[in-house]
């Protein structure tokens, strides 16, 4: 997420309510969906130059995904996922984060044998902090898991 999302009202004392819904639907043996939200209202708690004790703002994130399993063989799983990382939306007396983040991720989970997968994956990250003049950024990874 974004610098304001992580201290809205930069090093004041600060205080959260947290609040967050996730689901997942078997849409068939084989294909699975799933998404969460989180919602933060967090309150200023002391006076800090422009900040006021009392001051609000509210902090906002979400993600939904959809997975195949079995894809291509048994075990495997081709997921996608997409979101926006924490973004404060509203901050009493101070900017907001005016652009969006957008994050996309694709990964193939493969299993090599009982005890070994590999999990190839990308993802990208538009406007990187919540601000359009940053260049996108792309990451590709590859996961090895060993189970003893």
């Amino acid at each position: 997420g974004s610098d304001l999302a992580k201290q809205p009202f930069g090093e004041t004392a600060t205080s959260a309510n947290r609040f967050g819904a996730q689901a997942s639907l078997r849409l068939s043996s084989q294909i699975h969906l799933g998404g969460w939200f989180g919602y933060v209202d967090a309150e200023a708690e002391d006076d800090n130059g422009a900040v006021e004790e009392g001051d609000n703002a509210e902090i906002l994130t979400w993600s939904a995904n959809l997975s195949f399993l079995d894809f291509g063989k048994e075990g495997a799983v081709l997921s996608f996922a997409g979101g926006v990382p924490p973004k404060a939306t509203d901050i009493d007396g101070a900017d907001e984060d005016d652009d969006t983040s957008y994050l996309i991720e694709a990964q193939y989970k493969f299993p090599i044998s009982k005890n070994i997968t590999i999990t190839p994956g990308a993802y990208v990250i538009f406007n990187p902090n919540h601000d359009d003049d940053n260049d996108t950024i792309w990451v590709g990874a590859i996961r090895t898991t060993f189970r003893f």
